[in-house]
């Protein structure tokens, strides 16, 4: 296992703060504390759900690949929290975070999560800005190997997808046929060919020439409505005026859904004092 890039991340105050005892203690309201033994793993790709860990003691590693091609993107240690933005797009898991010192968590389970947001608004602000800094050192380091798109810039199917990744802030790293030294080399080493293309390389799977729905809904990132449940308000849309019909509408005690069909959250990610859930 390499450890290229891991050491910059990791001293990145805002990505990666360490929580005071006063912080402990007002998120130990929400959880439930556990020991850890080395070689466990608390979550690893195509986990649909983690909860909220927080570090006491010991030592936790987040890794992206598998195998010879396993790279530690960052350690975690006591006082710091494990996760990122995913948490609140439940997006499937992409990495892996695995115990490496014995030790103790304090683990919030991830609907619980939401209610640390509406009790501790300073706890809010820290850990969504970490969650929002960890995403783009994702996108700039080694976690942009756990999604790949590999295409010609000329092929318009191509294109949409990598405005879908750009749009949706997906970590990711874009691989053009028409600027590899041997195309059909690079294809091979994925197992696909020419008549493949676009294809989507994630952390469990190699989809061949998907849509962005087909993508989305690999990634975990698609709505799926509760059997049997209405909503009082579904609004299309999720940009300027539809955000605000969402809000006003859920304000009033409406069971409101907003749906995007082209970015995480619409507007809500736009906006740095919105988590887009």
């Amino acid at each position: 296992m390499t450890t290229t890039g891991a050491r910059p991340a990791a001293d990145d105050p805002s990505a990666f703060p360490e929580l005071s005892d006063a912080q402990l203690a007002r998120l130990a309201r929400f959880g439930a504390e556990r020991a850890v033994e080395p070689g466990e793993v608390l979550f690893q790709p195509g986990d649909d759900a983690y909860d909220f860990f927080v570090v006491l003691e010991g030592r936790v590693e987040v890794r992206v690949g598998s195998g010879e091609d396993e790279t530690l993107v960052v350690a975690h240690t006591a006082r710091r929290f494990i996760g990122e933005l995913s948490m609140l797009t439940q997006q499937r898991a992409y990495l892996t975070a695995v115990v490496v010192e014995p030790g103790r968590l304090l683990v919030v389970p991830r609907e619980d999560l939401r209610r640390v947001f509406a009790a501790e608004p300073d706890l809010s602000d820290l850990i969504l800005l970490a969650f929002m800094r960890r995403r783009q050192l994702l996108q700039e380091g080694e976690g942009a190997r756990s999604l790949q798109l590999v295409g010609s810039r000329f092929s318009p199917r191509t294109v949409i997808l990598r405005g879908f990744l750009v749009r949706a802030g997906l970590p990711h790293l874009w691989l053009d046929v028409e600027e590899a030294d041997d195309a059909a080399a690079l294809l091979a080493g994925f197992g696909v060919g020419p008549e493949d293309t676009p294809v989507v390389v994630t952390s469990t799977d190699v989809l061949r020439n998907p849509t962005p729905g087909e993508l989305a809904e690999h990634l975990g990132l698609t709505f799926h409505a509760v059997p049997g449940h209405t909503f009082d308000l579904v609004v299309v849309g999720a940009g300027p005026a539809g955000l605000a019909a969402a809000v006003y509408g859920a304000s009033e005690g409406l069971d409101t859904v907003a749906l995007e069909s082209t970015s995480i959250g619409g507007q809500a990610r736009a906006s740095s004092r919105i988590s887009p859930t």
